[in-house]
């Protein structure tokens, strides 16, 4: 296992990770790594384990049997990176300016820097609660709230999810921000389109295990 992480050394490790559900393998196996500032994209149809596999490097869940490092480290994660799950769905009655002060203080972390709230729009939604949001307006909140702290890690769900062209532009544009800083990037997605602006290296997940197709 890694210590310090830098651009070009592994930041997110996953080794022989499986999990199972309702007496099925839905993660079967699975080892990779992803470099600081490279962005790798998680494919597969519905079913295949995508987001059962990233909540378990996020911390979301435990696996059954091998385990998940960021930045060198496995206990304690969850403040080295940031989730955006699937069904993002912080609690209704928070504002944006509360969740990312929640954010905040639960990675220990100073707040959004001021040139990523003007990129992702949140001052706007700063003191509008999340029920009354658009989804892609709780998207962007959700997005900004991993981005609190700078973490090493980004791990996201299907972060396109409910974003209009610009909503998209931005996604693009902070990903590549974050590269540039040396974090690596895990996103899942079922557009190709995407995947080809996030510049991701694609790994295949079928059934659970990766396919002979991943890098």
């Amino acid at each position: 296992m890694s210590d310090a992480t830098h651009v070009g050394g592994a930041v997110i490790e996953v080794r022989d990770v499986s999990r199972r559900r309702g007496g099925r393998l839905v993660v079967d196996d699975v080892s990779f790594t992803i470099a600081g500032g490279e962005v790798a994209a998680l494919v597969g149809a519905n079913g295949a384990g995508k987001s059962t596999l990233l909540a378990i490097i996020a911390g979301a869940l435990s696996p059954d049997r091998g385990w998940v490092a960021i930045a060198g480290a496995t206990s304690g994660r969850r403040r080295q990176l940031g989730y955006v799950p699937e069904a993002a769905d912080p609690p209704g009655h928070l504002t944006g300016g509360e969740l990312l002060a929640l954010a905040a203080a639960l990675r220990r972390a100073p707040p959004l820097d001021d040139a990523t709230r003007a990129c992702l729009g949140v001052d706007a939604l700063a003191s509008q609660r999340l029920e009354r949001m658009s989804l892609g307006q709780r998207r962007r909140a959700c997005l900004a709230a991993a981005l609190v702290g700078a973490p090493p890690a980004l791990v996201l769900d299907e972060p396109d999810n409910g974003l209009d062209a610009d909503g998209l532009d931005t996604l693009v544009a902070l990903v590549a921000a974050a590269t540039a800083r040396g974090a690596a990037v895990l996103v899942a997605t079922h557009d190709p389109a995407v995947r080809a602006r996030l510049a991701a290296r694609e790994l295949h997940l079928d059934a659970g295990k990766l396919s002979s197709r991943s890098p």
